[in-house]
């Protein structure tokens, strides 16, 4: 039996769309940072410079009536298109609901079966910007046309080719995949760091794209994925080290992928051919682990695992998850500065940094890929959205007061200095 590194999940928070304030203006808000950087307000090397959002409501869809388009089951992710339509994918319910910009509904795609254009066992479903589908299962992948109609149905052999997680595709219809899972390959050494690889359609060889960096290995038991899709999938999940640097990508639409994979605070721009094309980077130090950081954390653990038991038992998926115990987990000596990066409508990139005790509620920074500082939303401001869209369209993934799953549109209107 293979071991298997599992690839963190990222939670992000997202865009800003509408007119930013120009720099001058931003640096006339003055020093809003923690004064351990020297270098001029406004700039990569100085300190925050803290902005506000102004934003308005658009729609928000999810009904606690049983009998309505927009009764969710479990709402997994959101796309917008070019269009201003968002894509919303029901995993519990296996399919897609298609909400004009008006907040009604324009189509549902897929529903469940195992016929073409629909839906079975998917984790995850991916959405370009002309609206077309790439829907991931567990053993197929099938793309259908912007209007719903399929397309082709791609087998992915988890004894050849393998099996691939990935977020997104790039134009040509190739999968961005943080890992590649495959039986059958004890005796064959794994690849060292956190690969990121391109996987085709056509049935072809996945190719490397990228080796991300990791911290050394330590004396410890990994995750583990073992069992058929016949007999039953059964993983057992480690415990694992806290604060890793997390592996996150993003796309910007020339075609390069951001990236972050460090301690430090450090955004790099991986080009088409793999290369290191730019390096986006702030003089912010991580910080070092100490005992109050230590039970923060063990403590988000506990509540991780609880939640993964109960999706779990709530699952059709066939597969049994074993997640250990908080005892253990082990710990990294700093906290990484970086938590998670998203890329807006626009190309910039929204760089979610790590709060104080480790969590993902820190401040977040929004830069150009040219490296330029736009500004900083402080940790109580504009979070980033699920999705974003054109003309300032944010979409968030939320759950009212009685636990009813609502997706709520919101526009960004400005962002304001603070003070």
């Amino acid at each position: 039996m293979r071991n298997l590194t599992m690839a963190n999940a990222t939670t992000a928070r997202r865009r800003c769309l509408a007119p930013f304030l120009p720099l001058a203006l931003l640096v006339a808000c003055g020093d809003a940072g923690d004064g351990s950087a020297n270098g001029a307000a406004g700039t990569l090397d100085g300190p925050d410079v803290i902005v506000n959002a102004v934003t308005e409501e658009v729609f928000t869809v999810g009904s606690v009536v049983g009998d309505t388009w927009d009764t969710f089951g479990n709402v997994r992710s959101v796309h917008f298109d070019a269009q201003s339509n968002l894509h919303i994918f029901d995993s519990q319910l296996d399919h897609i609901l298609v909400v004009g910009p008006d907040g009604s509904l324009v189509r549902t795609v897929g529903g469940r079966g195992e016929g073409p254009g629909e839906f079975d066992n998917v984790t995850r479903a991916i959405v370009a910007r002309d609206g077309s589908y790439t829907v991931m299962g567990l053993t197929q992948i099938d793309l259908l046309e912007p209007g719903g109609e399929f397309v082709r149905r791609v087998t992915m052999d988890p004894m050849t080719t393998g099996m691939a997680l990935a977020r997104m595709a790039l134009p040509d219809g190739r999968l961005v995949a943080t890992q590649i899972m495959r039986f059958g390959e004890d005796e064959q050494p794994e690849e060292p760091g956190r690969p990121i690889h391109l996987f085709p359609l056509d049935g072809t060889e996945p190719t490397l794209l990228y080796t991300a960096w990791e911290l050394p290995e330590e004396d410890e038991d990994e995750s583990e994925l073992s069992g058929d899709l016949e007999s039953g999938m059964r993983m057992r999940v480690a415990a694992g080290r806290a604060f890793e640097p997390r592996l996150d990508i993003d796309l910007l639409t020339d075609g390069r992928l951001a990236l972050i994979d460090s301690i430090g605070y450090r955004i790099k721009l991986i080009g088409p051919d793999g290369s290191v094309a730019g390096m986006i980077e702030r003089p912010i130090a991580p910080l070092p682990v100490d005992d109050a950081i230590r039970e923060a954390e063990r403590e988000r653990y506990r509540e991780a695992e609880a939640g993964v038991l109960e999706s779990a038992s709530n699952t059709s998926l066939p597969i049994q998850i074993n997640r250990e115990g908080v005892e253990g987990r082990t710990f990294a000596d700093e906290v990484p500065v970086l938590y998670s990066i998203k890329v807006d409508w626009e190309d910039r990139i929204w760089v979610e940094r790590r709060g104080p005790t480790g969590d993902d509620d820190g401040p977040i920074d929004i830069v150009t890929p040219e490296g330029d500082y736009i500004g900083t939303l402080p940790p109580e401001g504009l979070r980033t959205p699920d999705a974003f869209g054109p003309g300032g369209l944010m979409a968030y993934i939320e759950s009212d007061d009685l636990d009813v799953p609502t997706v709520r549109v919101v526009r960004l209107i400005a962002l304001e200095p603070q003070g």
